[in-house]
């Protein structure tokens, strides 16, 4: 009879744990796809008054461009990967909180300058964020846009999985050259997966 009821205590308690984890995973969830409307919003405005900088009010619409934030961040352009149907506006900064509403620049540097441009974000379950990077083949297009509208491209010519404290994917491959370096979480977020491209 104790023990019944023992077992009948610890399955009462897994189901509780696992209608909590669920709930915090549907919760996850919906908190990722109101910040892919988001972000699917400013690209939106970004791109709009980009169609405009060449107008009368060019100044105006620069100023606009500087000013573009998404909850309160500078954002620096816009990352787009077509083979994976990604595309985020790029946060200026790296941190905690950034990190959850969109992808981030990693590293000192500029979009689209000569040198190693980084850009870091989450591996979500669901896809969004960089949770499709790892579906990435060699040759793969990514195509980075500045605030003022010139868009590059990148073709990627490496992946490789690295240490958490290793920071050595941040350096130039190749000098004199624009490199894009893409940083994401894998197995389980004990190591980062790399994506390396280089201007084509």
């Amino acid at each position: 009879m104790k023990k019944t009821r023992i077992l009948d205590f610890a399955i009462f308690v897994l189901i509780v744990v696992a209608i909590i984890i669920v709930s915090l995973i549907i919760i996850r969830i919906k908190e990722n796809k109101e910040n892919v409307k988001e972000m699917a919003s400013v690209v939106n405005i970004v791109e709009d008054l980009q169609a405009n900088i060449q107008g009368e009010n060019s100044e105006e619409v620069k100023k606009q461009l500087l000013e573009t934030t998404i909850e309160g961040y500078n954002i620096e352009g816009i990352i787009e990967i077509p083979s994976i149907e990604l595309k985020y506006p790029i946060i200026n900064q790296t941190n905690d909180k950034t990190m959850k509403i969109s992808v981030t620049k990693f590293t000192v540097g500029n979009i689209n300058e000569i040198g190693n441009y980084c850009i870091a974000g989450h591996n979500n379950l669901d896809g969004t964020m960089f949770g499709k990077v790892k579906k990435l083949k060699i040759g793969d297009i990514i195509k980075l846009t500045d605030l003022y509208g010139e868009t590059l491209e990148y073709a990627i010519f490496d992946m490789y999985v690295i240490d958490p404290n290793d920071v050595s994917c941040t350096e130039i491959v190749k000098e004199g050259t624009r490199e894009l370096t893409l940083i994401t979480c894998t197995n389980g977020r004990k190591n980062r997966l790399v994506t390396k491209a280089r201007e084509i």
